[in-house]
């Protein structure tokens, strides 16, 4: 017998504090799914904190500040983004920096993911702001590449030296084999 898991209505809202154990369940997911360095909680723990209690953060503080926004309810989110202000080293511009865009594998067949890149999308125009996202990823990559390249102008690519995890090698093998091919074919 399969069971079949229904989704809520992809609605973007912002996360609240009774959100954070969700967050930190999607987080951890997230992390085993595609992370590439080792996890440090209490650095997670000051970046969302930041983000949930903005009212903490002084005026004077040069720190990050940022939002978490969620799909789902207290208790059991579907799906997390979270977006900082960040600029580069070389300018004062400020933009919009996603940090994380998640979807629990259980409700991956739902609007979620494309309801989070929106969401982005109207924070920056709401800022008058840029938006600088993308993909980093151990499993999955094209299927997450076409997916952002349907709603976003693509404007780069990351390499990562030396991938050392022989998981993530297995995992990225076939995706690097058909990018090659492609580059090949042009």
């Amino acid at each position: 017998m399969t069971v079949v898991i229904k989704a809520s209505p992809s609605i973007v809202r912002k996360a609240i504090a009774a959100d954070i154990p969700e967050i930190w369940r999607l987080f951890l997911m997230a992390h085993r799914e595609n992370g590439v360095f080792k996890l440090s909680p209490n650095k997670v723990d000051y970046f969302l904190n930041r983000a949930i209690y903005p009212d903490q953060v002084l005026s004077n503080d040069t720190g990050p500040r940022g939002q978490i926004a969620v799909i789902g309810s207290p208790g059991r989110l579907e799906a997390m983004v979270f977006i900082i202000l960040g600029s580069f080293w070389y300018s004062e511009e400020i933009h919009l920096e996603e940090l994380l865009v998640y979807v629990d594998p259980e409700y991956r067949i739902s609007e979620h993911a494309k309801s989070c890149i929106d969401w982005m999308k109207r924070t920056a125009d709401d800022l008058g702001v840029k938006l600088l996202t993308g993909i980093i990823s151990k499993d999955r990559t094209q299927a997450k590449m076409r997916l952002y390249d349907r709603y976003l102008p693509r404007i780069g690519a990351f390499y990562l030296y030396p991938i050392g995890d022989t998981d993530v090698k297995k995992k990225n093998h076939s995706m690097e084999k058909e990018a090659w091919l492609e580059a090949k074919r042009a």
